[in-house]
């Protein structure tokens, strides 16, 4: 699991190199539809495996996830350092589950 910290300079870096505003909402898991063919229905949660994030994707741990003006899934090999995450759209996103506090 990611700090505080952590999270909140991978949100800062990536406001920087998307050139969009991520909000600093705290989710803790998305329910996903994708209108693409090549994917199945997913549950992405924050600490759990999940495979199939893109097509042909092995699973990866999900550290962190954050909304723009789309939903962006932070991986050790996707968006934790100077890479891009996942991209999910807003339209394939079913249900936003909050971290509690």
């Amino acid at each position: 699991m990611l700090t505080s910290e952590e999270i909140e300079s991978i949100r800062v870096r990536l406001n920087n190199s998307i050139k969009t505003k991520i909000r600093p909402r705290r989710i803790r898991a998305i329910r996903v539809n994708p209108t693409s063919q090549l994917l199945p229905p997913l549950f992405i949660e924050v600490g759990k495996v999940c495979r199939n994030l893109e097509a042909g994707a092995p699973p990866e741990e999900v550290l962190a996830i954050f909304e723009s003006s789309t939903f962006l899934v932070i991986t050790r090999s996707r968006g934790l350092n100077n890479n891009l995450p996942y991209f999910f759209s807003k339209e394939d996103v079913h249900e936003v589950m909050e971290m509690k506090q």
